[in-house]
């Protein structure tokens, strides 16, 4: 399939105001001012990361689509997002494969500058993918490209995408995996090399998209399980384990080391499609100026439209686990980040976004 041919099922195209909802519980008064509707878009953004700049607004970043070389958009309360521009003007130059896609960013505020690690890969290929990193003084860009941190070969593994950066006790590291286990490896001072020899294995076969926070004591290892990328007959999930050390093990709730997961769907999933929303994934997190954790993913189709965008939930823990959206699926309409306030009797799911 055509480069331009699949990454149109990403989809990329100005999004629609949601109208009423139809809830299940109780009832929600549809107030903008102090409640959000699902999806927050743009349509486009998946694999979404975000940052909170200096002056408090937030920049959400996705995998590249027909329009954009990664795509832009800002808000002021991470529920109400404006495009702006393309990260790149240029594909970066160190493939020489005209099929290779810009995918999964992964946005950071390291060294006083801001760090755009991406994958750069041909779809369903082994083609010795690679994550890159460009740098630019403000969350805007322009990003100029510093080129790979590592390739697959580099490394001796498969599939070298999907990068999460942490920096961990003063030493940047990253994280990446897709499909083909989970592993990290330290970087360089300047997070723009790999550190020979000193990869470590943090979970199996069949996950993708991994994300590290850390709360309650705990580092969690979130990460996207399932088909993506085939709109309404996508089964991507979102799945969890946590650990007392970054390095590991992760397991999840039901005492499994992520490690002897292999197959998709075989751990505890955190985060499920509906009807409405199909293919919840590759999410990301942060935190609102009230220390509460968003959590930003994509859908890969709602119930009016079959293509990627951009939502938002809250991260509420039980017994030091994490609970998305009250129930374990996407909501239709929540209480606004920032306010403080979230009572799960304010959080609907289900159909009924109309037009």
């Amino acid at each position: 399939m055509e480069r331009r041919s699949v990454l149109k099922t990403i989809g990329a195209s100005a999004l629609g105001t949601a109208g009423a909802v139809a809830t299940s519980g109780s009832a929600v008064a549809d107030d903008s001012s102090t409640h959000y509707h699902n999806p927050v878009g743009p349509i486009g953004f998946g694999d979404v990361t975000v940052i909170q700049a200096g002056d408090g607004t937030y920049y959400a970043y996705g995998t590249e689509t027909p329009e954009d070389i990664v795509p832009i958009a800002t808000s002021d309360d991470l529920a109400n997002w404006t495009y702006i521009d393309s990260a790149f003007d240029s594909y970066p130059d160190w493939r020489d494969d005209p099929d290779a896609g810009v995918w999964a960013p992964d946005i950071n505020y390291y060294n006083g500058q801001y760090y755009l690690y991406y994958s750069y890969s041909t779809w369903g290929s082994q083609d010795n993918p690679g994550i890159g990193v460009a740098i630019a003084d403000s969350p805007a860009g322009p990003f100029e490209d510093q080129g790979p941190v590592f390739r697959a070969e580099d490394l001796g593994m498969t599939n070298c995408i999907d990068s999460e950066f942490r920096v961990v006790d003063g030493t940047p590291y990253m994280v990446w995996g897709s499909f083909y286990g989970f592993y990290g490896v330290e970087l360089t001072g300047d997070g723009m090399d790999y550190v020979p020899d000193t990869t470590f294995h943090l979970a199996g076969d069949n996950r993708e998209g991994g994300m590290i926070i850390q709360e309650n004591g705990y580092y969690y290892l979130f990460y996207s399980t399932g088909h993506c990328c085939e709109g309404y007959d996508s089964t991507y999930e979102v799945e969890v384990g946590r650990s007392e050390s970054f390095f590991g093990p992760y397991y999840n709730q039901n005492g499994t080391d992520l490690r002897d997961l292999n197959e998709h769907h075989s751990g505890v999933a955190v985060l499920s499609g509906t009807e409405e929303f199909t293919g919840p994934g590759h999410n990301t997190a942060i935190q609102d100026a009230n220390g509460d954790w968003w959590m930003l993913y994509h859908v890969e189709a709602t119930e009016n439209r079959e293509d990627r965008t951009m939502m938002i939930d809250r991260i509420q823990w039980e017994n030091d686990w994490p609970v998305v959206a009250c129930d374990g699926t996407p909501s239709t309409q929540s209480p606004m980040p920032g306010t403080g306030s979230y009572d799960c009797s304010d959080v609907t799911s289900g159909i009924g976004i109309s037009e």
